[in-house]
């Protein structure tokens, strides 16, 4: 199996850091709330409970081990226990690694894994962050986000199974087949909604910062899964003050970051993605931003929205222009935007 092509969007990943400079004194970028916010309670993670593997990276075969983990009604849910494995073709990269197709020899299960080395040119901010997105992976089960299966160490490099999810991503099918309508998109959207109202409901609740296609996978079905959650941070305030995630979907207070920002800004993003599937392309459109800082200012520092083409159908138009509202209390939760009517129609079948 080939790997999967990178994104056409990949050249607007993770704004560079003096972009977001020219918009916010260095005080305010490094994350230091002004009053009137509740400190930040983020869940603080180690990797001392990672299990180590003795096994050379450079063979074929390493051991793994997975753990048990928890159904969304609390009883255990036994998934695949990954044993001695092998790795595959690279079929995409996540916020902090490249993630590869990969089989138990013992059983032949297929199954993903995300690779990262622990120890980089900024090895204990990276260390952090991989461990951030591995505790929010332990704790998260729910038929629209990307099952956890277990993890392990080789070789410096920490390895995250997770389910393989055959269709690939939201963003390699639009290049692939190009834009969504009717049902399909009906259903993306659905299932994605679904997705981040179940990660939005957690306590406490998971913001994760960068919603897009290229993060939302498709299994034989069609059904969405969301995936990555390099970016995402688990805090009981879900407030946050660093400019994470893709420009063309950022919401304008991630670029500011005035006061913050939380589920509301996973809410903007949900509504670009809408915008990328129902047009196979940025949620901008083509060709509007010249560079970087030309997308932040727009985005961050005009009243703009993303333009809703005509010929959306009602119901879709409505629930885009609800997440793209630019005040964060205007946009509508996820559990609320699950009812919409572009939404709700046909709720049976996902």
């Amino acid at each position: 199996m080939r790997p999967c092509p990178q994104s056409d969007f990949a050249c607007w990943s993770k704004a560079p850091r003096e972009a977001a400079l020219m918009l916010k004194s260095p005080e305010r970028l490094r994350g230091e709330p002004e009053g009137g916010l509740d400190e930040e309670a983020v869940v603080e993670p180690s990797l001392s409970s990672v299990s180590t593997c003795t096994s050379e990276m450079s063979t074929p075969r390493c051991r793994g081990r997975a753990t048990k983990a928890a159904s969304p009604g609390g009883s255990p849910n036994v998934q695949p226990k990954i044993g001695a494995w092998r790795r595959g073709a690279e079929i995409g990269k996540g916020s902090y690694g490249a993630v590869y197709r990969a089989q138990d020899v013992e059983t032949g299960h297929i199954f993903a894994v995300k690779q990262a080395a622990l120890e980089q040119g900024d090895s204990e901010n990276n260390s952090e962050k991989l461990t951030v997105e591995l505790d929010i992976f332990k704790s998260l089960r729910h038929p629209n986000i990307v099952s956890y299966l277990g993890h392990e160490i080789v070789d410096g490099n920490l390895c995250i199974f997770l389910e393989y999810v055959e269709g690939g991503s939201i963003a390699n099918i639009l290049r692939t087949f190009g834009a969504l309508s009717g049902r399909p998109l009906q259903k993306a959207t659905r299932g994605t909604l679904k997705g981040l109202n179940y990660l939005h409901s957690r306590k406490p609740p998971v913001v994760h910062r960068d919603v897009k296609g290229a993060n939302l996978l498709v299994d034989s079905k069609f059904n969405v899964k969301v995936a990555d959650f390099g970016c995402s941070k688990q805090t009981a305030a879900t407030k946050s003050f660093t400019a994470i995630g893709s420009i063309p979907w950022m919401a304008p207070e991630v670029i500011l970051q005035q006061e913050g920002y939380g589920r509301k800004a996973d809410i903007w993003s949900l509504g670009c993605t809408v915008l990328e599937m129902a047009t196979a392309a940025t949620p901008w459109g083509h060709g509007l931003f010249d560079n970087v800082m030309c997308a932040i200012r727009h985005i961050g520092l005009t009243d703009a929205t993303p333009p809703i083409p005509e010929d959306l159908p009602g119901p879709c138009h409505d629930l885009v222009a609800a997440c793209v509202r630019r005040e964060p209390e205007k946009r509508p939760s996820a559990a609320v935007a699950l009812e919409m009517a572009f939404v709700a129609a046909g709720a049976q079948e996902a």
